[in-house]
């Protein structure tokens, strides 16, 4: 495995603050050897709450049974279902014949009850698994549902906190909103602090498919706990892009990915604040890959930069390339914050948003044809912030930004090589 560093201007100011882009990419390995995978330890948990009456039960069941039989004797897994009250109906337990008939039978018996206590249907799960949780294996927590918590915790952070506390012992979790009345940013936030997955899943019909992607890709984990770690000198402050967890330690910045499945591709994009410095002098920040499976044999790397006039720094060229990927997460952050703002009834905030990022982007576009497609799509969508957005239409402009923030395709899978 390499990594691939660039800046997008090699030079700093001497005499002024500077900031400078930075993107890491690389590829994880291919999969072990299907007799060689790691195990999983799963929790499906189920909203069984009045709305998901009909259909949208149904489908789930499919799922549950779907998932069921996608994992085999090396797995154990836990199911618990909600709506005003939690039922753990069953343990998780090795998945062998015996367990697997007690699972689909109690799937086959889900029926559709009343309120949503999604906290503490999920804690249950996470309980569930973090009893039988081993060192080798992969833990998860697939977690579904179509409304808003309204029975027991219902605090963003606390569950936010909850989640990210989980993940610290091993437990990650993804969650799976359905239609139009789940709270997309509890979902999405639950499953970044979990060191998970978040689907926004339109269709019911949806629902069988992105669970088969989350277990499949769990069952191509390469790697685990794994961390981008930056060697900040002294005076150089740097941020991640791409909302991940981070945490600055000992003069780094350490960046989580969490899991790697087989061959998926990493894009990091970091932004570098520099002091003063002298004319000449260098500046240079490590970089390296840290895990707990020993599987990625990576050689560190390191980004320079040098510290030069002002005229040298404005005559200096750019890299395209790091350019457009900086220009899309600001852009996934002028679509976020636009359409909170639309949620909030702020029109004029929202369409605000959208032509400032278009505007720093067109700056350093150039002739750039992908930069300048991207500041015609924010210019437009600017446009359509002139009127209120449905649930619908809030949540589908969630989802494309966590997807392209996340490289992923619309069926939730991460871009491969």
């Amino acid at each position: 495995m390499t990594l691939d560093v660039r800046t997008d201007r090699t030079l700093v100011r001497a005499g002024a603050h500077s900031v400078r882009y930075a993107t890491i990419r690389f590829t994880a390995p291919d999969a072990r050897r299907r007799t060689e995978r790691l195990p999983l330890d799963v929790a499906l948990v189920v909203d069984r709450s009045g709305s998901m009456a009909g259909g949208k039960l149904a489908l789930a069941r499919e799922a549950a049974r779907r998932a069921v039989q996608l994992l085999d004797a090396r797995d154990r897994v836990a199911l618990v279902a909600y709506d005003s009250h939690v039922t753990l109906l069953a343990e998780a337990h090795p998945l062998d014949a015996g367990h697997c008939r007690a699972l689909l039978h109690a799937i086959d018996q889900l029926e559709a009850g009343s309120s949503t206590a999604l906290a503490q249907g999920w804690l249950t799960g996470c309980e569930a698994v973090a009893r039988v949780l081993r060192e080798e294996s992969v833990a998860r927590v697939l977690l579904l549902s179509d409304g808003l918590a309204n029975v027991g915790e219902q605090d963003p952070e606390v569950l936010a906190r909850h989640a990210a506390e989980l993940r610290a012992r091993g437990v990650a979790t993804s969650t799976f909103g359905i239609g139009a009345d789940f709270d997309e940013r509890l979902m999405e936030r639950m499953a970044r602090a979990g060191g998970g997955n978040f689907y926004f899943i339109e269709s019911a019909r949806q629902i069988p498919d992105f669970l088969s992607s989350e277990l499949g890709e769990a069952l191509e984990v390469v790697a685990r706990d794994v961390m981008v770690e930056l060697e900040l000198p002294e005076g150089v402050v740097a941020e991640s892009l791409d909302d991940r967890r981070t945490e600055v330690r000992d003069g780094r910045l350490a960046i989580a990915l969490d899991d790697l499945v087989a061959r998926q591709e990493v894009e990091l994009a970091v932004r570098f604040l520099f002091p003063h410095g002298r004319e000449g002098e260098r500046v240079a920040v490590g970089v390296r890959v840290t895990h707990r499976d020993g599987v990625l044999a990576e050689a560190p790397a390191a980004l320079t930069w040098e510290y030069a006039s002002h005229q040298a720094n404005d005559r200096q060229p750019r890299e395209v390339e790091v350019d457009r990927v900086v220009a899309a997460r600001y852009a996934a952050r002028a679509r976020e914050e636009a359409a909170e703002r639309n949620r909030a009834g702020d029109l004029d905030q929202a369409q605000r948003a959208l032509r400032a990022t278009a505007r720093r982007i067109r700056e350093y576009a150039g002739n750039d044809l992908e930069l300048g497609a991207l500041v015609d799509e924010l210019e437009d969508e600017s446009a359509r912030h002139g009127t209120a957005w449905d649930a619908v239409s809030l949540k589908q402009a969630r989802w494309r930004s966590y997807s392209a923030r996340e490289a992923k395709d619309a069926m939730g899978r991460r871009r491969r090589q």
